[in-house]
Order: C-alpha cells, then structure tokens, then sequence
C-alpha cells in the first residue's frame, strides 16, 4: 500500500511540472527561428495612440510621458488618472499628456481604467492603441515600430518587457537574478512563441490593440491579472499576438521585500486565477479549428521557472527511478532555458553569476507562497507596488 501511494505522488508531481518544462523546451526550440511578420495589409494606415492608467504614480507618471514624447512627439499620450489621490493628473499635464481623469470608488481594477482609456483614444481619431505602464520608459523607437507592425497587418502586438534594475542595490545577485527570471517569463518565452508561429501572450505593459480587434474582443478583462486574462479570450477567438524583438518597456522593479513580494504575488497568484477560469473556454475553442489554444493553456498553466526548481527538489525525497530520470531530464531543459534568457540580456555573463544567489531565491519564492494563494482568491483592483523614492 506505501508503495502505491508513493506511486501515485510521483505521478502526481511529474504531472504537476510537465506543462512547464514542455513548455520551456518548446520556447528554447522557438528560440532559433525567426518570429513569423503578419500577412501584409496593403494599404493599411495606422493612427496610433498611447493609453498609460496610472493609479497614484505622481512620483513616476512624468518620466513615462517624457520617454514616450522622446519617442514620438506627435502621438497623443492619454494617462488615465484613476482614482487618484495624490498630483498624477497635474503631473501627467505639465509632461505634455492629455489626461483623461476616472474616479469612481466601484470601479477598482486596471481593466477599467484601460477601458476609460481606450474608449478615449479611439473617439478622438485613433484606430490602434499602445499600452505602456505608468512606472515605464520605452526604447526610442517603440512607437514606430509597433505601428509598422500593426500596418503589416497585425491586429496585436507584444514588445519585449524587462525589469529595471533598481537605483539602489542594482548589482545584489537578487535584484539581477529577479530580472533574469522576469526576462525569461516575458522576453525568451513570448519570442519562443513567435518563432514557433504561436500567439506570444500579453504582459500589461508595451502590448498594442487594434480598433477592430477591440470591436472583436472588447476589453472586459477584470480579473487581478488582465492582460493573461484578455490574451486567452485573444485566443479563443483566433487573434494572434505578433512579436516585436527590438523594441522594449522598461519597468520599475521595487526595493524593498514587502513590495518585491506583493508584486510576485500579484503576477502568479493572478495567472493561477486565470487559468482556472480559462481553461474551459479555451478548450472549446478546439473544434473550431483553432489548435493555436493548446500552446496558449500550456502557457496559463505553466509555473515560473522557480517554482518547477522546487517542485524538482521535492522529487528526491522520492526512491522512484523514473521520476529521477524525469527530474534530469527537466533540469537539463532548466540550465538551456537560463542560459538562453542570459544571452538574451545585455550582460549575459553578470546574469549567470547571480545564480549564487538562487538557493536564497528559492526559499524566498516558497516563503511568498500563501501570499500567491491569497491573491489567486482576489478581486480585481489597483494593487499599486509602494515606490521608494521618486523618480526624476
């Protein structure tokens, strides 16, 4: 009987982690091709413009609005103050922003606030939109380039997002090992995608939405993870995510543990959410036709990279062989996943070096856990991460 049990949990765990680490070497695959562009729109003009909620970020919203104007002065910028209680709008005007100010208490979620926003953009004359995060600076030529993509014929795009390193301890292996990690979610992953001719997700900040795919989908993600959320109804209905490589977000990675951890609970804890909810939908979007949804729940379902690793440990405390042999198997795909998210960075070797610092990662990762668990249970609100300092 005990050796049925412990049977039954190695089955249990090797399912438990099979979604990510196939996952992870399907994107390691895609990796070495070339992300596939749009069928070509002849014809097609795009009038692009950029949406930025903004929940209390008076401290940040104005180097956001100058990165955005430095990349193209002529785009309207629309920052939706919402809820605000703090100089965000006043600050967001004086940075050269059209503001467009939404407060009310019942609605609490960004998903509202990019409605506010969208629903502004498009009336005064754009057909596209770019959301770009209000703790952001973009690459110089984002802009452009997006709306080269979406004239390409693309309905949605991605750009690569990346962490700042923070001011202050920005060589800690921690602060570099968390953006690596970061990297690895929302750069290697999303281009694995594109070059595998799948839908490369959404991540909240740098992503752009046409006029008709809004009228297709509208945007009613409410959920504490909305941009997950939007990419499966994206999916379900057959609109794929196009991949820009050369252009990139920036955002504000905090200082402090508690906010660190806030904002990881946030992220995984909403994807869990998700999943659970999604999962149906996307499922029967496969007699439709629309395969492309199997990579999607593979994506949903998949842990971060740090959870597997624990989930890998747990496998030795287990005399089943075959689990063993399936934990190398895992690991080997672990060590090809970082060094290629590595390479990906600016300064690949830095990058590899912080992985010293990964047994304390881990135990700080499996520490946050109930904290995951309790945001997978959350409603959808403004969970603003708590700034240290303002940014010049």
């Amino acid at each position: 009987m005990e050796r049925v049990s412990i049977s039954v949990l190695a089955v249990l765990m090797a399912l438990f982690a099979t979604p990510l680490f196939l996952d992870l070497a399907l994107c390691i695959a895609g990796n070495l091709f070339r992300a596939r562009n749009p069928k070509a729109a002849l014809g097609r003009s795009i009038r692009l413009a950029v949406v930025v909620p903004a929940h209390d970020e008076e401290g940040m919203i104005a180097r956001t609005v100058r990165s955005l104007k430095a990349a193209d002065g002529a785009t309207t910028v629309f920052v939706v103050a919402h809820n605000c209680t703090d100089g965000t709008a006043t600050a967001a005007a004086d940075s050269g922003a059209q503001v467009v100010e939404l407060n009310n208490r019942k609605l609490r979620g960004k998903g509202a606030a990019l409605r506010h926003g969208f629903a502004a953009a498009l009336a005064s004359g754009a057909n596209a939109v770019l959301v770009v995060d209000a703790d952001t600076v973009v690459s110089p030529n984002l802009i452009a380039a997006t709306r080269a993509k979406l004239e390409q014929g693309a309905e949605a795009t991605q750009c690569r997002y990346e962490l700042e390193l923070p001011a202050v301890g920005a060589g800690h292996p921690l602060a570099r090992l968390r953006a690596l990690a970061f990297r690895g979610m929302n750069v290697l992953r999303a281009r694995g995608r594109a070059g595998l001719g799948f839908s490369t997700g959404l991540f909240g900040n740098g992503f752009a939405l046409t006029a008709a795919a809004l009228e297709r989908v509208p945007f009613d993600a409410d959920s504490i993870a909305e941009d997950v959320e939007y990419h499966t109804k994206l999916a379900q209905a057959g609109i794929r995510v196009y991949w820009i490589d050369d252009e990139f977000v920036h955002g504000h990675s905090p200082v402090s543990g508690a906010a660190k951890a806030t904002q990881e609970a946030r992220w995984e804890g909403g994807r869990f959410r998700v999943a659970s909810r999604a999962t149906a939908r996307l499922i029967s979007a496969l007699p439709q036709g629309r395969w492309r949804v199997l990579e999607t729940l593979a994506d949903v379902w998949s842990l971060p990279l740090s959870r597997g690793i624990l989930a890998l440990l747990l496998t030795l405390f287990l005399a089943v062989h075959w689990l063993h042999v399936f934990a190398l198997v895992c690991a080997a795909i672990a060590l090809l996943y970082v060094v290629q998210a590595a390479l990906l960075g600016n300064e690949p070797m830095r990058d590899l070096a912080s992985l010293v610092a990964a047994p304390l990662y881990l135990i700080w990762k499996a520490l946050i856990t109930p904290l995951v668990l309790r945001q997978s249970r959350s409603r959808a609100e403004w969970a603003r991460t708590k700034r240290e300092a303002h940014l010049p």
